[in-house]
C-alpha cells in the first residue's frame, strides 16, 4: 500500500503541472512569449525578468542594476500593452519615485520620496514624457517648500519659494523656461526686500529695494 502511494506521489511530481516552466521562449511569429529572464551580457547577473504575451509585456517586470542584484532598481506593473505603474528603488530597496508610464514615457502625477523616510519630497505632473502642470516640493516635515508651474517641460507661469515657516520668500514668473514678468523677494517674516520685472531672463525697468519695510533705493535697468 505504501509502495503504491509512493509511486503515485512520484508520478504527480513528474507530471507537466509540476514540471519547471520553460523560459525565454517565442511564439510561432518569433515574438517573446511566456516568462523571460535576461542577464547582462557575459554575466550571470539578471538584467530583467517578467512575462510576455506575444511580444508585449504583461504583469510584473523587475529590472536590476549590474553589480547590485539584491533588490530590483525598478518594478513595472503592466496594465496593458502601453501602460504600466512604475516604481524606482534605491540599492537598499527603498522607493525613490513612482507613477504611471505610457509607451515608456511618464504620464500623470509622479511622487518622489525623501531619502531617509517614506514622506513625499515632491509631486509633479507629466504629459507625453514632459513636465506639464504644477510641481510641488516639500520639506521633510511636509511643509511646502516650492510650487512651480511647467508647460511642455519648461517652467511656465508662477513659481513660489517658501521658508520653513510657510512664508513666501520668492514670488516669480516664468515664460518658456525664462524669468519673465513681475518678481518679488521677501525675508522670513514677510517683509518685502526687492521687487521688479524680468523680461526674457533679464531685469528690466524700475527695480525697488527695501529695508525694514521701507523703500531704500530704486534702480532702472
Amino acid at each position: 500500500m505504501f509502495k503504491h502511494k509512493l509511486i503515485y506521489f512520484l508520478l504527480i511530481l513528474c507530471s507537466p503541472l509540476f514540471a519547471q516552466e520553460k523560459i525565454n521562449q517565442t511564439d510561432e511569429q518569433g515574438r517573446r512569449h511566456g516568462p523571460w529572464k535576461v542577464n547582462f551580457e557575459g554575466t550571470n547577473e539578471v538584467k530583467f525578468e517578467g512575462n510576455f504575451l506575444h511580444g508585449k509585456e504583461t504583469g510584473k517586470f523587475k529590472f536590476y542594476k549590474k553589480g547590485f542584484q539584491e533588490h530590483p532598481t525598478a518594478i513595472m506593473e503592466f496594465q496593458d500593452a502601453e501602460t504600466a505603474q512604475a516604481t524606482y528603488y534605491t540599492q537598499d530597496g527603498k522607493p525613490i519615485s513612482q507613477g504611471m508610464m505610457k509607451n515608456k514615457q511618464r504620464k500623470g502625477t509622479w511622487v518622489y520620496f525623501h531619502n531617509k523616510s517614506e514622506d513625499t519630497m515632491m509631486t509633479e505632473n507629466y504629459s507625453e514624457g514632459k513636465l506639464n502642470g504644477l510641481q510641488i516640493t516639500y520639506f521633510p516635515d511636509g511643509i511646502t517648500a516650492e510650487k512651480t508651474e511647467y508647460k511642455h517641460g519648461r517652467k511656465h507661469g508662477k513659481s513660489l519659494i517658501y521658508g520653513r515657516n510657510g512664508q513666501v520668500l520668492q514670488h516669480l514668473n516664468y515664460k518658456n523656461g525664462e524669468l519673465h514678468g513681475p518678481a518679488s523677494y521677501y525675508n522670513a517674516v514677510g517683509e518685502k526686500l526687492i521687487e521688479g520685472q524680468y523680461y526674457e531672463d533679464r531685469k528690466t525697468g524700475n527695480w525697488r529695494y527695501f529695508n525694514d519695510g521701507n523703500l531704500e533705493k530704486e534702480k532702472d535697468h
